[in-house]
């Protein structure tokens, strides 16, 4: 076996590492080469939001914002899912169950009533009774990131989190902000289709955008 020598600091000698020990990598590291190599829309966008958005944010949000940033950054760039065309209806505090996908479906038959635009593609809007639910438990069970799998994020951090992006989809892609966010939304498409037209016609068969 090929044995590569480093030469260790401060004196201590010689460590030998086999190839496997120097390629070793972790889980969370593996998955987000995963991500860069397979990008979305989502990723070209901007890894924060503007800060006079933040500043309105209220402490809880704002909390599940920062580990937004702390954690999701372990498997992905925080840009995927603080550019997606998700939103979840936000029904205020409910604990998970039938009482709550019944009253989110409930929303969502509302909106494609007083704002049929929403649906009309899903790369700007995909609106969805427990599409962020979803994502956020997924995101927990990846090799890497929830504490079961090696990771750190927990589940009321992961909580936290899904909080937050309900909270996030309603106020700046919908209502008086909608037109501002199909304009951006269509901008990364179009990145995405300039950059990685490969990737593009992929995701665009899927309806993955």
């Amino acid at each position: 076996m090929k044995l590569f020598k480093i030469i260790a600091a401060f004196g201590l000698g010689a460590v030998l590492l086999t190839p496997a020990m120097a390629q070793t990598k972790s889980a969370a590291e593996l998955e987000k080469e995963k991500a860069l190599a397979n990008p979305y829309s989502n990723d070209f966008g901007p890894e924060k939001l503007p800060e006079d958005y933040v500043k309105t944010l209220p402490p809880d949000m704002k909390k599940g914002y920062d580990l937004l940033l702390q954690r999701c950054t372990q498997c992905h760039m925080s840009s995927r899912p603080l550019n997606s065309r998700f939103v979840e209806p936000n029904v205020g505090s409910m604990p998970p169950g039938p009482a709550k996908d019944a009253k989110e479906q409930a929303a969502v038959d509302a909106l494609k009533k007083s704002h049929p635009e929403y649906f009309s593609s899903k790369g700007v809007w995909q609106i969805e009774a427990g599409v962020w639910s979803r994502y956020v438990k997924r995101m927990l069970n990846k090799p890497g990131c929830g504490v079961a799998q090696g990771g750190h994020m927990t589940p009321a951090e992961a909580k936290q989190i899904y909080e937050f992006l309900v909270y996030d989809g309603e106020k700046r892609k919908l209502g008086a902000e909608a037109d501002k966010w199909k304009a951006h939304r269509e901008d990364l498409i179009g990145q995405l289709k300039a950059k990685k037209p490969a990737r593009y016609e992929e995701l665009s068969k899927d309806n993955d955008l």
